[in-house]
């Protein structure tokens, strides 16, 4: 089998059997990580893994693994999807570049939550008769000018 870069990412369903149940989601997603951690991948963001200098057949075995997370099929019954990639080249991996601060994005488009701008990034606290963005759930830290950025 060829070695190279591969990665793994996942897709797990939780809350239909933790919804009662403490510290569910936040312990599987840790039991998925320390299988991981211990086949030496490396934690990329949330569900993507990568470990360079690994082979194919080593991959596929490590995501096997998966499947012996506690408690006993776990993961058989959360999973909605769980892929292997060769990854030819970190060039296209442009997360860096399109986040707030990178290189398309120097700059605020709207109303931003203050504790989300870098320090690189020109902001300046709102008027006082601001309007929330869509989608945003309104209560008193949300309505409170000192908590954005524009």
């Amino acid at each position: 089998m060829q070695s190279g870069t591969y990665g793994l990412s996942y897709d797990i369903s939780t809350p239909a059997t933790e919804e009662d149940l403490p510290c569910g989601t936040v312990e599987t997603y840790r039991q998925i990580a320390l299988c991981l951690e211990h086949g030496h991948f490396i934690h990329l963001q949330k569900s993507d893994w990568i470990h360079e200098n690994m082979d194919a057949i080593t991959t596929y075995y490590t995501m096997l693994m998966l499947c012996t997370i506690l408690p006993p099929g776990k993961l058989q019954s959360t999973v909605r999807g769980l892929k292997m990639h060769k990854i030819e080249s970190h060039y296209y991996d442009i997360s860096q570049d399109i986040c707030l601060g990178g290189r398309y994005a120097i700059m605020l488009k709207g109303l931003t939550p203050s504790t989300l701008v870098p320090a690189n990034v020109p902001g300046v606290e709102p008027p006082d008769n601001f309007l929330l963005p869509c989608y945003t759930r309104h209560s008193d830290a949300a309505s409170n000018a000192a908590n954005w950025k524009v």
